[in-house]
C-alpha cells in the first residue's frame, strides 16, 4: 500500500530545498518527526488522562452521594416499618376496645 503525502512550502523555501537533497534531508530527519509525533500522543494521552481522572472524581463524588442518600432512605424505611407496626398494634387495641363497649 503507497500512500502520497503533500508538503506545502514557501516558494523561496522550495527554491533553496530543490538545491539539496530531498530524499536526504527527509531521513536525516525522520528520528526528529518520529519524536515530536511520540512527544506530541504522549502530550495527547496525558491529557485524556487528566480528564479520565476528573470523570472518575465526578463519578465517585456522585456515589458517595448516592450511597448517603440510599443510608438515609434505609433508616427512613426503617422508621416507617417500625411506625407502621406500631399504629398496626394501636389500631387493633382500639378495635379490642370498641367491641368490648358494643356488647
Amino acid at each position: 500500500m503507497k500512500e502520497e503525502i503533500t508538503i506545502i512550502v514557501p516558494r523561496d523555501k522550495f527554491k533553496e530545498l530543490k538545491r539539496s537533497d530531498i530524499k536526504k534531508l527527509i531521513t536525516d530527519n525522520l528520528d526528529n518527526v518520529r519524536e515530536t509525533l511520540i512527544a506530541e500522543y504522549e502530550e495527547y494521552l496525558l491529557e485524556k488522562r487528566e480528564k479520565l481522572i476528573e470523570k472518575l472524581n465526578e463519578m465517585e463524588s456522585k456515589i458517595a452521594e448516592l450511597r448517603k442518600y440510599y443510608e438515609k432512605a434505609l433508616k427512613d424505611n426503617e422508621i416507617l416499618k417500625t411506625e407502621r407496626e406500631r399504629l398496626k398494634r394501636e389500631n387493633e387495641e382500639l378495635k379490642k376496645m370498641l367491641k368490648g363497649s358494643k356488647r
